[in-house]
């Protein structure tokens, strides 16, 4: 049910979360804080943390059958798992080091056995410096254009401009007809409870809580779902089922509240990547149109009878 289509802002349920949950740990904090000691009893100081030990990357860190392994190799693939793995001590160095030995042994044994004139080999070489080759492509040409501030922030004021408006909060039953939805509002006008009624009734996934949608603004649902909620007074139910593509909606509106967007340097990073996802698509297009392509139809061939087995033409024989 909801519009994928237009920018949300998902940072602004973090936000509330975070708010809320600010005093409360705060509170928790407190009262975790250990009694003081009388006193007539001294609590000893706890021991610094030992420094970590200095420790130098020789260059090259091996040899091996007479080939050096530099330390700029040591230094390239440290780098490559960065976040998989730390090099942080003399230990975890000569670790890596290790590998790096191991690796240098079968690049060794590959070029005994001419691993690299084989054709299958060739052909995934070829495969990987394409790949490599173009993502590098890009990476340079996003590094040359940056997104600019005024170009983040000229994409953050539209963004909070489509947010201006009402939050609302509501829950309804998903029903596969009218007549359905019609005996749900007559069982809710009997006393009927929404929430027992959702988890009984709903096809939609929100019917194990209840129906609860959350919190959301206009432009994340489909217009018919959005303009029966607008209509609808805090704490009231549809009176009439709301149709939409996904099907027959009982509506509750349980609060509304004025829509708060989250701040610009919350919204920075998405920004970003969004506007040079955008940069990627449009440097592709300009490459296509300046460039001279012709697309092979495809020939869609009628499927061939699998051959029959030797076994079986022995027999037909």
């Amino acid at each position: 049910m909801r519009n994928t289509r237009k920018l949300t802002l998902p940072l602004l349920a973090l936000s509330s979360t975070l708010l809320l949950s600010g005093p409360a740990l705060a509170a928790e904090e407190k009262k975790a804080e250990p009694a003081p000691a009388p006193a007539a009893v001294k609590t000893p100081a706890a021991a610094p943390a030992p420094a970590p030990a200095a420790f130098t990357i020789p260059d090259p860190v091996a040899v091996v059958n007479g080939k050096p392994i530099t330390k700029a190799a040591f230094d390239q693939y440290a780098q490559q798992l960065r976040g998989r793995a730390k090099v942080d001590s003399a230990e975890a160095s000569k670790s890596l080091v290790d590998q790096l030995v191991m690796e240098e042994l079968l690049v060794q044994e590959a070029g005994k056995q001419k691993l690299a004139d084989d054709p299958q080999f060739k052909q995934q070489m070829e495969m990987v410096q394409r790949n490599l080759l173009a993502s590098t492509m890009v990476r340079r040409m996003l590094s040359a254009n940056a997104p600019s501030e005024e170009a983040i922030k000229k994409e953050y004021d539209t963004a909070v401009a489509a947010m201006k408006g009402k939050e609302y909060k509501a829950s309804h039953i998903l029903v596969d007809s009218e007549d359905k939805a019609k005996e749900v509002i007559a069982e809710l006008k009997k006393g009927g409870n929404f929430a027992e009624l959702a988890k009984a009734k709903s096809s939609d996934s929100s019917a194990a809580n209840g129906g609860d949608l959350g919190w959301f603004t206009s432009s994340m649902m489909v217009p018919p779902f959005s303009e029966a909620v607008a209509k609808l007074e805090k704490g009231k139910t549809s009176e009439q089922p709301v149709q939409t593509p996904f099907g027959w909606h009982v509506i509750l509106l349980e609060d509304t509240r004025d829509a708060t967007p989250p701040s610009m340097e919350e919204l920075k990073p998405q920004i970003a990547q969004m506007l040079q996802s955008r940069m990627v698509n449009d440097y592709l297009e300009k490459l296509k149109s300046g460039a001279k392509i012709e697309v092979k139809e495809i020939q869609a061939g009628e499927a061939k009878p699998a051959a029959a087995p030797e076994a079986a033409k022995e027999v037909k024989k």
